[in-house]
Protein backbone atom coordinates (compact mmCIF):
# COMPACT_ATOMS: atom_id res chain seq x y z
CA UNK A 1 0.00 0.00 0.00
CA UNK A 2 1.21 3.49 -0.89
CA UNK A 3 -0.35 6.19 1.31
CA UNK A 4 -0.13 9.84 0.27
CA UNK A 5 -1.16 12.29 2.99
CA UNK A 6 -2.35 15.88 2.64
CA UNK A 7 -3.20 18.35 5.40
CA UNK A 8 -5.99 19.65 3.18
CA UNK A 9 -7.17 19.02 -0.36
CA UNK A 10 -10.20 19.76 -2.51
CA UNK A 11 -11.29 16.11 -2.59
CA UNK A 12 -9.38 12.88 -2.17
CA UNK A 13 -11.59 11.25 -4.81
CA UNK A 14 -10.87 14.09 -7.23
CA UNK A 15 -7.14 13.72 -6.63
CA UNK A 16 -7.32 9.95 -7.14
CA UNK A 17 -9.24 10.37 -10.40
CA UNK A 18 -6.74 13.01 -11.58
CA UNK A 19 -3.88 10.61 -10.99
CA UNK A 20 -5.72 7.82 -12.78
CA UNK A 21 -6.42 10.11 -15.76
CA UNK A 22 -2.74 11.10 -15.98
CA UNK A 23 -1.41 7.55 -15.63
CA UNK A 24 -0.20 5.53 -18.61
CA UNK A 25 -0.82 2.34 -16.64
CA UNK A 26 -3.48 2.50 -13.93
CA UNK A 27 -2.34 -0.85 -12.57
CA UNK A 28 0.68 0.97 -11.14
CA UNK A 29 -1.70 2.95 -8.91
CA UNK A 30 -3.43 -0.12 -7.50
CA UNK A 31 -3.59 0.06 -3.67
CA UNK A 32 -2.61 3.73 -3.61
CA UNK A 33 -4.39 5.64 -0.86
CA UNK A 34 -4.95 9.41 -0.93
CA UNK A 35 -5.70 10.71 2.58
CA UNK A 36 -6.35 14.18 3.94
CA UNK A 37 -7.10 15.75 7.30
CA UNK A 38 -9.69 18.01 5.66
CA UNK A 39 -11.38 18.65 2.32
CA UNK A 40 -12.48 21.96 0.84
CA UNK A 41 -14.75 20.37 -1.77
CA UNK A 42 -15.62 16.94 -0.41
CA UNK A 43 -18.48 15.35 -2.26
CA UNK A 44 -20.99 12.57 -1.90
CA UNK A 45 -23.47 11.04 -4.32
CA UNK A 46 -24.88 13.34 -7.02
CA UNK A 47 -22.07 15.81 -6.26
CA UNK A 48 -23.64 16.67 -2.93
CA UNK A 49 -21.29 18.47 -0.57
CA UNK A 50 -19.67 16.22 2.04
CA UNK A 51 -18.83 18.05 5.27
CA UNK A 52 -15.10 17.49 5.77
CA UNK A 53 -13.68 19.65 8.58
CA UNK A 54 -10.01 19.36 9.44
CA UNK A 55 -8.96 17.67 12.69
CA UNK A 56 -12.25 15.93 13.53
CA UNK A 57 -12.27 13.24 10.85
CA UNK A 58 -10.22 11.47 8.23
CA UNK A 59 -11.01 11.46 4.52
CA UNK A 60 -9.34 9.05 2.15
CA UNK A 61 -9.65 7.32 -1.19
CA UNK A 62 -8.46 3.81 -1.97
CA UNK A 63 -7.53 3.21 -5.61
CA UNK A 64 -8.49 -0.26 -6.80
CA UNK A 65 -7.09 -1.19 -10.21
CA UNK A 66 -7.45 -4.95 -10.72
CA UNK A 67 -6.17 -7.00 -13.64
CA UNK A 68 -9.69 -7.44 -15.04
CA UNK A 69 -12.34 -4.75 -15.67
CA UNK A 70 -14.68 -3.82 -12.82
CA UNK A 71 -18.18 -4.98 -13.70
CA UNK A 72 -20.02 -4.46 -10.40
CA UNK A 73 -19.11 -1.19 -8.65
CA UNK A 74 -21.83 -1.71 -6.02
CA UNK A 75 -19.78 -4.52 -4.54
CA UNK A 76 -16.90 -2.12 -3.95
CA UNK A 77 -19.11 0.15 -1.87
CA UNK A 78 -20.46 -2.79 0.12
CA UNK A 79 -16.99 -4.20 0.81
CA UNK A 80 -15.74 -0.75 1.85
CA UNK A 81 -18.60 -0.43 4.33
CA UNK A 82 -17.69 -3.78 5.87
CA UNK A 83 -14.02 -2.78 6.11
CA UNK A 84 -15.02 0.41 7.92
CA UNK A 85 -17.20 -1.50 10.39
CA UNK A 86 -14.42 -3.98 11.12
CA UNK A 87 -11.87 -1.22 11.73
CA UNK A 88 -14.19 0.79 13.97
CA UNK A 89 -14.68 -2.34 16.05
CA UNK A 90 -10.94 -2.98 16.24
CA UNK A 91 -9.96 0.62 17.02
CA UNK A 92 -12.79 1.88 19.19
CA UNK A 93 -14.78 -1.19 20.21
CA UNK A 94 -17.98 0.24 18.69
CA UNK A 95 -20.68 -1.77 16.94
CA UNK A 96 -21.22 0.03 13.64
CA UNK A 97 -24.15 -0.74 11.36
CA UNK A 98 -24.82 -0.14 7.67
CA UNK A 99 -27.62 1.74 5.94
CA UNK A 100 -27.89 0.62 2.33
CA UNK A 101 -26.15 1.54 0.22
CA UNK A 102 -23.19 3.59 1.39
CA UNK A 103 -23.60 4.89 4.94
CA UNK A 104 -22.16 3.61 8.22
CA UNK A 105 -23.96 4.42 11.47
CA UNK A 106 -23.03 4.33 15.15
CA UNK A 107 -25.73 4.77 17.80
CA UNK A 108 -28.28 5.87 15.22
CA UNK A 109 -26.08 8.57 13.68
CA UNK A 110 -24.24 8.59 10.37
CA UNK A 111 -20.49 8.58 11.01
CA UNK A 112 -19.21 7.55 7.59
CA UNK A 113 -20.08 8.03 3.94
CA UNK A 114 -18.66 6.10 0.99
CA UNK A 115 -18.47 7.11 -2.67
CA UNK A 116 -17.04 4.77 -5.31
CA UNK A 117 -16.29 6.36 -8.68
CA UNK A 118 -15.01 4.52 -11.74
CA UNK A 119 -12.24 5.39 -14.17
CA UNK A 120 -13.09 4.62 -17.80
CA UNK A 121 -10.16 3.09 -19.62
CA UNK A 122 -9.25 3.29 -23.30
CA UNK A 123 -11.16 0.09 -24.04
CA UNK A 124 -14.39 1.67 -22.78
CA UNK A 125 -14.48 -0.41 -19.60
CA UNK A 126 -14.03 0.55 -15.96
CA UNK A 127 -10.41 -0.37 -15.33
CA UNK A 128 -10.03 1.27 -11.91
CA UNK A 129 -12.10 2.74 -9.11
CA UNK A 130 -11.62 5.50 -6.59
CA UNK A 131 -13.30 4.37 -3.38
CA UNK A 132 -13.75 7.43 -1.20
CA UNK A 133 -14.39 7.11 2.53
CA UNK A 134 -15.01 9.89 5.04
CA UNK A 135 -15.20 9.09 8.76
CA UNK A 136 -16.28 11.47 11.53
CA UNK A 137 -14.11 10.37 14.43
CA UNK A 138 -14.40 13.25 16.90
CA UNK A 139 -17.42 15.42 17.72
CA UNK A 140 -17.96 18.44 15.49
CA UNK A 141 -20.37 21.32 15.07
CA UNK A 142 -22.28 19.95 12.11
CA UNK A 143 -24.16 22.29 9.76
CA UNK A 144 -27.85 22.65 10.53
CA UNK A 145 -28.96 20.66 7.48
CA UNK A 146 -27.17 17.51 8.64
CA UNK A 147 -26.94 18.00 12.41
CA UNK A 148 -29.95 15.79 13.13
CA UNK A 149 -28.52 12.72 11.43
CA UNK A 150 -24.73 13.19 11.54
CA UNK A 151 -22.59 11.95 14.41
CA UNK A 152 -19.09 10.93 15.41
CA UNK A 153 -17.54 7.62 16.34
CA UNK A 154 -16.34 8.98 19.69
CA UNK A 155 -18.57 10.82 22.11
CA UNK A 156 -17.39 13.74 24.20
CA UNK A 157 -16.68 11.63 27.27
CA UNK A 158 -14.43 9.27 25.28
CA UNK A 159 -15.70 6.24 27.17
CA UNK A 160 -14.92 4.09 24.14
CA UNK A 161 -11.19 4.77 24.47
CA UNK A 162 -10.89 3.21 27.90
CA UNK A 163 -11.46 -0.31 26.61
CA UNK A 164 -9.82 0.15 23.23
CA UNK A 165 -6.51 -1.61 22.70
CA UNK A 166 -5.97 0.23 19.42
CA UNK A 167 -6.29 3.62 21.07
CA UNK A 168 -3.76 2.59 23.72
CA UNK A 169 -1.34 1.40 21.04
CA UNK A 170 -1.56 4.33 18.65
CA UNK A 171 -2.26 7.11 21.12
CA UNK A 172 -4.38 10.19 20.60
CA UNK A 173 -3.72 13.73 19.46
CA UNK A 174 -3.84 16.78 21.68
CA UNK A 175 -6.76 17.95 19.53
CA UNK A 176 -8.58 14.76 20.50
CA UNK A 177 -8.01 15.42 24.19
CA UNK A 178 -9.00 19.06 24.09
CA UNK A 179 -12.17 18.62 22.08
CA UNK A 180 -13.38 15.54 23.95
CA UNK A 181 -12.23 16.25 27.55
CA UNK A 182 -10.55 12.88 27.59
CA UNK A 183 -8.20 12.68 30.57
CA UNK A 184 -7.37 9.06 29.76
CA UNK A 185 -5.60 10.11 26.56
CA UNK A 186 -3.66 13.15 27.77
CA UNK A 187 -0.39 11.31 28.15
CA UNK A 188 -0.62 9.58 24.79
CA UNK A 189 1.04 10.78 21.60
CA UNK A 190 0.52 10.31 17.89
CA UNK A 191 -2.56 10.44 15.69
CA UNK A 192 -4.85 7.47 15.18
CA UNK A 193 -6.59 8.99 12.17
CA UNK A 194 -4.03 7.89 9.58
CA UNK A 195 -3.67 4.54 11.31
CA UNK A 196 -7.42 4.10 10.96
CA UNK A 197 -7.27 5.01 7.25
CA UNK A 198 -4.47 2.50 6.68
CA UNK A 199 -6.33 -0.21 8.54
CA UNK A 200 -9.60 0.32 6.66
CA UNK A 201 -7.81 0.27 3.30
CA UNK A 202 -5.75 -2.79 4.14
CA UNK A 203 -8.90 -4.63 5.18
CA UNK A 204 -10.63 -3.48 1.98
CA UNK A 205 -7.77 -4.57 -0.29
CA UNK A 206 -7.59 -7.94 1.48
CA UNK A 207 -11.34 -8.43 0.91
CA UNK A 208 -11.16 -7.48 -2.77
CA UNK A 209 -8.06 -9.59 -3.38
CA UNK A 210 -9.84 -12.91 -2.84
CA UNK A 211 -13.19 -14.07 -4.21
CA UNK A 212 -14.07 -16.07 -1.11
CA UNK A 213 -13.30 -13.13 1.17
CA UNK A 214 -15.39 -10.88 -1.08
CA UNK A 215 -18.40 -13.20 -0.82
CA UNK A 216 -17.97 -13.43 2.95
CA UNK A 217 -17.86 -9.63 3.17
CA UNK A 218 -21.03 -9.30 1.11
CA UNK A 219 -22.80 -11.64 3.53
CA UNK A 220 -21.43 -9.58 6.42
CA UNK A 221 -22.72 -6.44 4.69
CA UNK A 222 -26.22 -7.92 4.78
CA UNK A 223 -25.80 -9.04 8.39
CA UNK A 224 -24.71 -5.54 9.46
CA UNK A 225 -27.74 -3.85 7.91
CA UNK A 226 -30.09 -2.23 10.42
CA UNK A 227 -32.96 -1.77 7.95
CA UNK A 228 -34.04 -5.38 7.40
CA UNK A 229 -37.76 -5.63 8.10
CA UNK A 230 -38.15 -1.85 8.25
CA UNK A 231 -40.60 0.32 6.38
CA UNK A 232 -38.71 2.64 4.04
CA UNK A 233 -39.27 5.23 1.35
CA UNK A 234 -37.54 4.33 -1.91
CA UNK A 235 -36.46 7.14 -4.23
CA UNK A 236 -35.41 5.37 -7.46
CA UNK A 237 -34.50 8.60 -9.24
CA UNK A 238 -32.25 10.28 -6.71
CA UNK A 239 -33.28 13.85 -6.10
CA UNK A 240 -36.77 13.40 -7.53
CA UNK A 241 -39.11 12.53 -4.68
CA UNK A 242 -42.04 12.34 -7.10
CA UNK A 243 -40.75 8.88 -8.04
CA UNK A 244 -40.78 7.66 -4.44
CA UNK A 245 -42.78 4.75 -3.07
CA UNK A 246 -43.16 2.86 0.20
CA UNK A 247 -41.72 -0.61 0.72
CA UNK A 248 -40.65 -3.12 3.33
CA UNK A 249 -37.05 -4.34 3.35
CA UNK A 250 -36.82 -8.11 2.94
CA UNK A 251 -33.05 -8.45 2.83
CA UNK A 252 -29.88 -7.89 0.83
CA UNK A 253 -28.71 -10.39 -1.77
CA UNK A 254 -25.20 -11.61 -2.63
CA UNK A 255 -24.77 -8.76 -5.11
CA UNK A 256 -25.56 -6.12 -2.47
CA UNK A 257 -28.98 -5.44 -4.00
CA UNK A 258 -31.74 -4.37 -1.64
CA UNK A 259 -34.74 -6.70 -1.69
CA UNK A 260 -38.03 -4.98 -0.98
CA UNK A 261 -41.75 -5.72 -1.01
CA UNK A 262 -44.15 -3.01 -2.13
CA UNK A 263 -47.62 -2.37 -0.72
CA UNK A 264 -49.15 -4.28 -3.66
CA UNK A 265 -47.11 -7.36 -2.58
CA UNK A 266 -44.79 -7.19 -5.62
CA UNK A 267 -41.08 -7.53 -4.94
CA UNK A 268 -38.07 -5.74 -6.36
CA UNK A 269 -34.26 -6.00 -6.19
CA UNK A 270 -32.73 -2.53 -6.08
CA UNK A 271 -29.18 -2.00 -7.27
CA UNK A 272 -29.25 1.80 -7.16
CA UNK A 273 -31.34 4.65 -5.88
CA UNK A 274 -31.83 6.14 -2.43
CA UNK A 275 -33.82 5.21 0.62
CA UNK A 276 -34.99 7.02 3.71
CA UNK A 277 -36.06 5.57 7.02
CA UNK A 278 -37.33 7.15 10.21
CA UNK A 279 -34.80 6.24 12.88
Amino acid sequence: MNLIHFKTIDSTNAEALRRLAESQNVRELDQTVIASDGQTAGRGRLKRAFYSPAQTGIYFTAIFAPENPIDDPARLTACAAVAVCRSLKDFFNVEAKIKWVNDVYVDGKKVCGILAEGHLGAAGVIDAAAIGIGINIYPSDFPADIAARAGAVLSKNCSQVQDCGRADSFGSTNTFCASNNCSQAQEAGGDIRLDLARDVCQKLFDILDDGARTQAALQEYADLSFIIGKQITVIPVIGDERTSYQATVLGIDKNARLLVRLDDKSERALSCGEISIRL
